[in-house]
Formats: C-alpha cells, sequence, structure tokens
C-alpha cells in the first residue's frame, strides 16, 4: 500500500472518530464547528472556560448526559478537539504531499521512457543510414574497380595495336560443367610511361602491372610494411602503389610523371591534382 493511501485511511479514520464524538456529546460539536474562533481566542487567552460553559448550558447545549457543561470539562473535551482535528489535517497534508510526490515520479518515470525511446529511434536511424552508406560507397568502389580495369585493358589492347602484336581479350571464366579447363590469366600491363636522362622516377614505376587486380585504395594496409595508405587511390595510367613498400616513394615517382604529363594543374583531374599537391605538401623540392 502506497503512502498516499495509508495516509488517507488513517484520515478517514479520524473523521470517523470526530463523527461518532459528535453523536455523543452536542459539547464537543460545538467545539468542533467553532474551531477556529476558539483557536483564535485560546491564543491570545481571552477566553474564560467557566463563562463559556455557563453561556453553554443557558443555550441548551448539554453534555452527553444531558448536564449542564462544568469548566473543567469543557476545556478538557476542547484540547480533545484541538488533537483530534490537528491529527487529522496532518494526515491530509501527509497523503496530498504523498499524492504529489507519485504524481512527480510518474511524470518523471514517462519522461524517462520517452527519452530513452527517442535515444533507441536515434540509434536506429544511424545505423540504417549507416548500412545505407556503407551500401553506396560499396557500389561506387565495385563501379570504380570495373572502370579502373577496363581502363588498364584498353591501355593493354592499344600497346598490342601499337606494337603489331595480336590483340588478347581477357578469357571469360570457363562455362558450368568443365572444370578441367585451365584458367586464362590475363597478361601483365607496362605501363606507357616517359623515361628521363639522368633517371629521377625509380625503376618500381615501370614494372609490369595486372590489370585483373582492382586498384589500391585509400585506407587499405599495405602488405610489405602493414601501414594503411593514407593519400587517394590509385591513378590510371600511372604506377600501382602494390609496387612500392612506402608511399612517400609512390608519391614522388607519381608526382614527377604527373608533373612532366601536365605542366600545370589546371589540365588535371580532381585525383591527380590531389595527388600532386600531396605530394608536394609532403616532399620538399619535389622538382
Amino acid at each position: 500500500m502506497s503512502a498516499a493511501i495509508e495516509a488517507g485511511v488513517r484520515a478517514n479514520e479520524y473523521l470517523d472518530v470526530c463523527a461518532a464524538k459528535l453523536t455523543r456529546s452536542p459539547v464537543v460539536a460545538w467545539l468542533t464547528q467553532n474551531y477556529e474562533k476558539l483557536l483564535a481566542a485560546t491564543s491570545r487567552r481571552t477566553l474564560s472556560w467557566a463563562e463559556l460553559a455557563r453561556r453553554l448550558g443557558e443555550d441548551g447545549i448539554f453534555t452527553g448526559r444531558g448536564s449542564s457543561p462544568k469548566a473543567d470539562a469543557v476545556r478538557v473535551e476542547w484540547y480533545r478537539v484541538k488533537r483530534r482535528i490537528a491529527a487529522v489535517r496532518e494526515a491530509q497534508e501527509v497523503a496530498k504531499a504523498a499524492a504529489e510526490r507519485e504524481r512527480l515520479l510518474a511524470l518523471d518515470a514517462a519522461r524517462e521512457k520517452k527519452l530513452h525511446d527517442d535515444r533507441e529511434a536515434a540509434a536506429l536511424k544511424a545505423r540504417v543510414e549507416q548500412a545505407d552508406r556503407a551500401a553506396a560507397w560499396q557500389r561506387q568502389r565495385a563501379a570504380a574497380d570495373a572502370s579502373y580495369l577496363q581502363e588498364a585493358a584498353a591501355q593493354l589492347r592499344s600497346r598490342q595495336a601499337a606494337q603489331g602484336l595480336p590483340v588478347s581479350v581477357p578469357a571469360s571464366a570457363p562455362a558450368s560443367g568443365s572444370p578441367s579447363e585451365p584458367e586464362n590469366k590475363p597478361d601483365l600491363v607496362t605501363l606507357d610511361l616517359p623515361k628521363f636522362d639522368p633517371p629521377y622516377v625509380s625503376s618500381r614505376a615501370y614494372l609490369p602491372i595486372d590489370p585483373s587486380l582492382p586498384p589500391v585504395r585509400e585506407g587499405e594496409i599495405c602488405r610489405a610494411t602493414g601501414i594503411k595508405w593514407k593519400y587517394g587511390d590509385d591513378l590510371p595510367g600511372y604506377p600501382s602503389k602494390r609496387n612500392y613498400e612506402y608511399e612517400r616513394d609512390w608519391l614522388r615517382d607519381v608526382g614527377r610523371l604527373l608533373r612532366a604529363k601536365h605542366p600545370t594543374n589546371t589540365t588535371m583531374t580532381r585525383e591527380e591534382r590531389y595527388v600532386m599537391v600531396t605530394a608536394k605538401s609532403c616532399i620538399p623540392n619535389l622538382f
């Protein structure tokens, strides 16, 4: 049972006691009905209990036995009435305070539940948006990888045609039902890059690449050093990071090759411009 209900029960019990007392004694009923006036008079000490008892008798207000009230008896009953009314009012205040406390607790619980629900909804929305972004990034990466492979294959065919060699087309996957058919690996491609005399681009820039492999992406781990690649993806038509151990060396070679192809940055693509600016900022006296 809550504190508010217990206080209410006690208040009802006090009221029942007062009601029962009123039915037995007209004097007690009169004292109860005039409680506020008597309280003010007794606080000022202007009340004569003998005079009050005499006037009550003259007005026909007798005790429960039908006799005229005495001064001492009236005073004793007054203090009893005073205690009962004070107890009733205290119980009512306790019940009111307890009810208010329970109301505030209910409001706090409802507010906390709403905040929890809002946080859960926000977290769910964030997870859904993160999953959508991840899916979109995967689609973009797959499309970029496909474009990179197509460009590398086109460069291979162009180089073979320029050298008068038969153009090789990467074989498709073997059909189902012929597992013993050997897999045709794509030919390695040697990029058509300018050479310098004296050379100031490392020999790694001229190593052949496998056009079937996807480009190295920013954030991937270098297998040789275990360090993440920080500055952009592989650039189509330029050396791949797979042939390097340290990104600084890759930036130096690609930066010099970019400058040889583009005297100014205005003709560069956005990706090329990013690599060029990064190379100049990381390597003093690049040229």
